[in-house]
């Protein structure tokens, strides 16, 4: 917005200002005095607070015209006077030990007077209004940003809507960003801040990551925001953060089949079909149930799990997603794929799926003579994804008449990462995660994992524990070898191939500790994206088997 200043009108009808006119015996002069040009001023106020005061921060304004700064006082109120400034502004408070930075806003356009509290609130209406880091909107922001009351007002309804959905009261708070503070009362606005704090603290999770998890949801759905927040914020095992409250869905990848179980994450309980069973620790986010099968629970650090129990054929397996309803424009984007049916495949292990915004399958890329012979699938129509009432999706195969061709469930953790499960009406199961580039590690990194293998003919494997440092790394091909813990062999995988988001390690890709040759498999593995999951397939077509390792806390 250009900079202006207002100068006072001469209105039309009235007197010009009076000219004094000074006569003196032998000469003359006159002289004339005109009304000095008047300025307009921005005021804006508000509260920094936590829950707590924020004492001594310091509050840096930048507007569409004018800058200032403003230090809090002893109950966390700033003021400050920007002359000839105007609205928008974006306002970050920086506590005195710099351990705590909060974002606001102050919407419209013009001068004034305008409010604009800086509190947890603030930042998470920031990151929803704005899509991205509350931070990185503030440094963004500059003379032509656009900041309207009705977006700060949507922005405002979504996130409270989300914070009500996941269990805190939030009623106290009518206007986040003008609304009555008294910091350190522990009632209204303040009691709120105050339970928000605890919330956090109960789901062993922090501001930073709620405020991530609302920006990534922020153009993906208002019922996509509520799920997800609501995910995050549930009550937290202490001893497994990543074991969550609530009810989970798991999908048995063995028998195509689903149901739901309610955990209680601190009282280590899981109720199925009204039967109430007891998780027992193993290990970290290791568990028994005290069901008749022995299930083991392993969790992943996204919530997500492994369900297992038996091995042989007669063994089962199935992961778990914290339930979530999404819109289905949340679902839109390009998916990696791997698929199991127990035997070949016309349509290959693995793959790419993308789906629009109204959830219609566009494109599909089979590799169905394994690595190497991806195609795109010329046979249009596909298929597309509707809401089933009972949770989940349904697949409509469009190219056979419309028929149901799966049951779909998916599930977006708190990076704005989307994977799902289908289980194919034909028999056999389908994992997506969609497709975001995989970091390449550092020489040195390692984890740690459980695994397992399903194959045809062998059926469920036992669980192993093993793990992997990189002792090498080629940034400019995406080439790295791995150190098994197990037997210290090696292996050399390609990042981001053939797709990004998958690894390919070719057959006998792999040396012994001495160097020597060591037998593998060559495989396609599709890390689900920050969920702590790597689902591995053959990448040839003459084997058929899958592999599911889980990252240990």
């Amino acid at each position: 917005m250009k900079d202006f200043k207002l100068r006072a009108p001469w209105p039309h009808g009235l007197a010009v200002p009076m000219l004094l006119a000074l006569a003196a015996c032998g000469g003359g002069g006159d002289s004339t005095t005109t009304t000095p040009p008047t300025s307009t001023a921005l005021s804006l106020s508000g509260t920094v607070a936590t829950g707590a005061a924020l004492a001594g921060a310091t509050v840096s304004v930048s507007c569409a015209s004018g800058t200032d700064n403003a230090t809090t006082s002893a109950s966390g109120t700033y003021s400050l006077s920007l002359t000839n400034g105007s609205l928008p502004c974006v306002l970050t408070a920086t506590s005195a030990d710099s351990s705590i930075v909060l974002h606001s806003v102050a919407a419209g356009t013009g001068s004034g007077d305008a409010s604009s509290n800086i509190t947890p609130l603030s930042e998470l209406l920031v990151a929803q209004l704005a899509g991205s880091d509350p931070a990185n909107f503030v440094a963004g922001f500059n003379s032509s940003t656009t900041i309207s009351s009705n977006s700060v007002a949507a922005a405002q309804t979504t996130v409270l809507q989300a914070l009500s959905a996941a269990g805190l009261d939030t009623s106290s708070v009518t206007d986040i960003l003008s609304g009555s503070i008294t910091a350190g009362s522990g009632s209204g606005y303040d009691g709120v801040l105050d339970s928000l704090q605890v919330k956090l603290a109960d789901a062993s999770t922090d501001l930073a990551t709620l405020t991530s998890t609302v920006a990534s949801a922020s153009t993906a759905g208002s019922t996509t925001s509520t799920s997800t927040v609501s995910t995050l914020l549930a009550p937290a095992n202490s001893d497994c953060p990543a074991l969550k409250s609530g009810t989970h869905r798991v999908i048995d990848l063995t028998n195509q089949l689903s149901y739901t179980v309610a955990v209680d994450a601190s009282a280590l309980t899981a109720v199925i079909d009204a039967s109430t069973y007891h998780l027992t620790k193993n290990s970290r986010c290791d568990y028994t149930l005290d069901d008749s099968y022995g299930t083991r629970v392993l969790v992943a650090k996204s919530g997500m799990a492994v369900w297992r129990h038996g091995s042989g054929l007669g063994g089962t397996v199935g992961i778990s997603l914290p339930a979530q309803t999404l819109d289905l424009a949340a679902l839109a984007g390009v998916y990696n794929r791997v698929s199991y049916t127990g035997a070949a495949s016309d349509s290959g292990d693995f793959g790419t799926v993308t789906f629009n915004a109204a959830g219609v399958n566009t494109t599909s890329t089979n590799c169905a003579a394994g690595y190497g012979s991806c195609t795109v699938d010329p046979n249009s129509p596909f298929g597309h994804l509707a809401v089933n009432a009972d949770g989940g999706y349904e697949y409509i195969d469009d190219g056979a008449g419309g028929i149901v061709g799966a049951r779909v469930f998916a599930f977006r953790n708190d990076k704005g990462h989307t994977m799902m499960v289908a289980m194919e009406s034909g028999g056999g199961v389908t994992v997506l995660g969609n497709q975001s580039t995989l970091p390449l590690p550092a020489v040195g990194d390692s984890g740690a994992f459980w695994q397992f293998t399903v194959t045809a003919a062998a059926g469920l494997g036992d669980v192993s524990e093993d793990g992997v440092s990189y002792t090498a790394v080629d940034a400019a091909t995406g080439v790295a070898t791995r150190q098994f813990t197990s037997d210290s062999h090696f292996d050399t995988i390609t990042f981001n191939d053939p797709y990004p988001g998958l690894r390919y390690r070719a057959t006998n890709a792999c040396t012994s500790s001495a160097g020597g040759a060591f037998s593998c498999s060559g495989v396609v593995q599709m890390p689900l994206p920050g969920s702590g999951i790597t689902l591995v397939v053959s990448s040839v077509p003459t084997k058929h088997f899958i592999a599911v390792s889980v990252s240990k806390p």
